[in-house]
């Protein structure tokens, strides 16, 4: 007996092609005139009936940005965004990002798991970057794998994590069948484009703008999965409006600049706040002095020059649209559109930059059109990074025997397909955040910190634990940090988060908090489930299955106030730069600790992280990129530009950064 799928041409029909599954014995292809008839039927009866009952799954487009923000109003400057997913599609209000910087974010959306169940925690050593991805082997189940267990094509074409560099492209990120990288230390030098295709010696594009090339790149990979007939998954990931190297605007493509250069950013109510407001902050940012107006002078140029950026994105969308429009696929392609983390410009008196719990650096734009998404529509349903992986496994239907058991995020196709349901908005409103490291500032104009002037803008105390809780009603936002501050937030009435009313005897505020205490104490080092809802954990005792705990508003019964304020302090005992689990007792429920995704994930103990500094550098490009020339660039022509680094381009100094384990269970 053989069991084997070719194509073959019909004995029963001259130039007729079909693919069949033959699962029969070699003796008995050789049978008869009759015997043969009847194999043939049966047969083609086979790929008739599969082609009438197998129709083609949705396509996935991803298009990822870096460091966009939401509040700032970014997306609303951006015409196609506005014009090609948000007037076909849904505009979700209450979307987060898990951890406010990128490669932590990045992780979790491609693993479905919370940081502190990766371990990646930061961009490089000790808390995380691609070499620790990969030494924790979690490239061997990530999202692109169980893509391809749904039969999708699952490709790649832009920015994947911090520290993917010219030391490490070989062997490619595991499970892509295309993936086609931009590479450290280039991938925010916006003129000088460095890219590693399928892990090939990397090329460097002279003379063309990075948005371009992703732009291109991924054009080209597009065109050439409409013609197969799997359906695919296409993510593409322009580094923009991140900024330039560290501390420069982004460089937008030369046929935009200037176009915003009379824009301002808005001046809301917690953009350079008074003192009043300032002095209830936490840490480091409570001493913060007034921004003065040379700072504010370059907190509005790194402003225009983020929208300048977004019009190449802009682009990318207006070409990918008219590709599938051609193609007659554009109704059966989901198109999300969002980023890894939020920007904060002049809030708080912060400068420009992330790594904070605020929501100018966690909120973000998610903007969703496709199959079943309604058009035009606004939902202040909540949802978090962690939730990408289930959603797209649920769209490409995937087997649920096939899906991982680790993931903490959840679905959001119920959702994204009903935006305004009151049921659905309560399942998902506690909001975890969590943060590993520095805060940092990435301006010029810049003196504070906690390294002086050889690094300024650098601030060390700054890990911090954070529970939002989401609803139309009431919102809040609760948040514990390693310098043994406390933030409580009304968000919903103080949206700008400026009142800080955790040292409040106010009742009402004296048991929100212990609520979102204990509910932060369960949600810091979560699993699964647990994640999922975790007032499940913290359920006051004797309640009936009807009466339990489900949302916040369940919890502030005062019944249950000695309940929730027996619940020991969140707390980070000191300012570390990655996961220890000692560091961040206690934990609950009792034995947590011993959880945090390690079943899931291998040691990192003394994992390497390469500096990825050449010994020779290749010039940065003082010509910006992207004119008109290159608007209708051809992939042809962007090839021709490419050359490939040679040895002494690829050569690093043999230095290593600190690549001890983040997480020490034997210490």
């Amino acid at each position: 007996m053989f069991v084997h799928t070719r194509r073959w041409q019909s004995p029963c029909c001259h130039g007729c092609f079909h693919y069949v599954i033959l699962s029969v014995t070699r003796s008995k292809l050789h049978q008869s005139p009759k015997m043969k008839s009847s194999i043939c039927i049966a047969s083609l009866l086979v790929f008739f009936i599969g082609a009438l009952g197998k129709k083609k799954g949705p396509n996935i487009i991803f298009i990822f940005t870096d460091d966009q923000d939401l509040r700032h109003g970014s997306v609303d400057t951006q015409r196609a965004v506005q014009e090609h997913i948000a007037a076909h599609g849904t505009v979700f209000t209450n979307h987060y990002a898990s951890v406010a910087v990128c490669c932590p974010s990045r992780v979790s959306l491609m693993r479905g798991q919370h940081a502190h169940n990766t371990n990646n925690t930061a961009i490089k050593a000790p808390g995380g970057g691609f070499p620790k991805f990969r030494a924790a082997g979690l490239e061997e189940e990530y999202l692109p794998h169980w893509l391809e267990k749904a039969d999708y094509n699952a490709e790649y074409v832009g920015k994947l994590f911090n520290g993917d560099s010219i030391i490490s492209y070989n062997p490619a990120p595991k499970g892509w069948r295309h993936i086609d990288v931009l590479l450290d230390p280039y991938t925010n030098a916006h003129n000088t484009v460095v890219m590693s295709e399928n892990g090939a010696r990397p090329v460097w594009y002279q003379g063309f703008q990075q948005t371009d090339v992703v732009r291109i790149k991924a054009l080209d990979r597009l065109d050439i999965l409409l013609k197969e007939e799997d359906p695919f998954f296409l993510m593409i990931a322009p580094t923009a409006p991140h900024v330039e190297n560290l501390r420069d605007p982004p460089t937008p493509p030369a046929r935009y600049l200037g176009s915003f250069a009379n824009s301002t950013v808005p001046r809301t109510p917690n953009f350079n706040p008074a003192n009043e407001y300032q002095h209830g902050k936490p840490s480091w940012l409570r001493t913060l002095p007034s921004l003065n107006n040379t700072q504010i002078a370059e907190i509005d140029h790194f402003y225009q020059r983020r929208l300048e950026s977004l019009k190449g994105v802009d682009d990318i969308i207006d070409d990918v649209v008219e590709m599938l429009t051609v193609n007659d696929a554009i109704d059966n392609t989901y198109i999300i559109y969002t980023t890894d983390q939020g920007y904060h410009l002049g809030t708080h008196r912060t400068g420009v930059g992330k790594s904070l719990p605020y929501l100018e650096d966690t909120n973000i734009p998610l903007i969703v059109r496709g199959p079943g998404i309604p058009k035009g529509a606004v939902s202040s349903n909540p949802s978090l990074v962690v939730d990408f992986a289930p959603t797209f496994l649920d769209i490409a239907g995937l087997d649920p025997n096939d899906r991982p058991p680790f993931w903490d995020g959840s679905s959001l196709l119920d959702s994204w397909k009903n935006p305004n349901s009151p049921d659905i908005s309560k399942r998902k409103e506690a909001i975890n955040i969590e943060y590993w490291g520095s805060g940092f500032v990435e301006m010029h104009q810049w003196s504070e910190g906690d390294y002086g002037i050889s690094f300024p803008g650098l601030y060390s105390k700054n890990d911090y634990k954070t529970m939002r809780v989401v609803g139309d009603s009431s919102s809040w936002m609760y948040s514990r940090w390693c310098s043994n501050d406390t933030e409580l937030y009304d968000t919903k009435n103080d949206p700008y988060e400026l009142v800080n009313l955790a040292n409040s005897t106010e009742p009402i505020h004296v048991r929100v908090s212990r609520r979102l205490n204990a509910l932060l104490l369960v949600s810091k080092s979560c699993t699964q489930d647990t994640c999922r809802d975790p007032w499940s954990a913290i359920q006051p005792p004797n309640l009936s299955s009807s009466n339990r705990v489900r949302t916040l508003e369940d919890a502030l019964n005062p019944a249950y106030d000695e309940f929730y304020g027996s619940f020991p302090l969140v707390t980070i005992a000191e300012c570390m730069n990655y996961q220890f689990a000692p560091n961040e007792g206690p934990f609950y429920p009792t034995g947590a600790d011993d959880g945090l995704g390690l079943a899931h994930r291998k040691s990192t103990d003394n994992f390497v992280f390469p500096d990825p500094s050449p010994v020779v550098e290749l010039p940065r490009n003082l010509t910006f990129g992207g004119g008109w020339e290159h608007r209708h660039a051809t992939h042809e022509a962007l090839l021709r530009s490419g050359r490939e680094l040679t040895d002494d381009e690829l050569k690093n100094s043999d230095a290593k950064l600190e690549g001890r384990s983040s997480y020490l269970v034997e210490e």
